[in-house]
């Protein structure tokens, strides 16, 4: 729903709907800084953390958060993207870049081919704002060419099939929360 933020701006707690309750949950220093999680209310989230009860009373709950993860957001994403999972909502693309190796043993055995394939399919997936395409030097994998690595994550692939490079990218960039 929103956050609770200190006098020095700092996010302090994140105020979250849970069914028809409220629920109030102290952030971790290492999170104070809400810029990046970049929330908005009616966004899905993750949250890793630890619930503990105050000793005297066993009625109150104290919940602190280590980490917020967006799993997707509210009607505000791209009108084409699918609903996510829980049927709420439309999933958001994840930014990202995926670096394809540039080498020659690559390049011979399918690189080529296979960044004008992700280039065609990140366009077809409307992934153009949020995925960008980088080469680089050898990823010490040259046996196993083409080689790729889906950023971030760092998840390698070699051998990828065009065939399945939607299926990949959807997986990694929009319906999955945490990669």
């Amino acid at each position: 729903m929103g956050f609770i933020y200190k006098s020095n701006g700092q996010a302090k707690s994140l105020i979250l709907a849970v069914g028809e309750r409220e629920l109030r949950i102290k952030i971790d220093k290492s999170l104070q800084d809400t810029h990046f999680l970049n929330l908005l209310p009616g966004d899905w989230i993750s949250i890793t953390g630890e619930q503990e009860f105050k000793k005297e009373k066993f009625t109150k709950l104290k919940l602190k958060a280590y980490e917020i993860d967006r799993l997707s957001c509210d009607v505000k994403c791209n009108p084409q993207e699918e609903t996510n999972a829980m049927g709420k909502g439309k999933a958001c693309a994840k930014k990202g870049k995926i670096l394809i190796c540039n080498k020659s043993d690559c390049a011979k055995r399918g690189g080529k081919k296979l960044y004008g394939v992700l280039e065609k399919t990140i366009s077809n997936l409307g992934l153009e704002k949020h995925v960008t395409i980088q080469k680089t030097g050898c990823q010490k994998r040259c046996g196993k060419a083409p080689n790729m690595i889906l950023m971030p994550g760092r998840s390698k692939h070699s051998k990828p099939n065009p065939k399945n490079i939607a299926g990949l990218l959807e997986e990694h960039y929009i319906t999955s929360g945490k990669k």
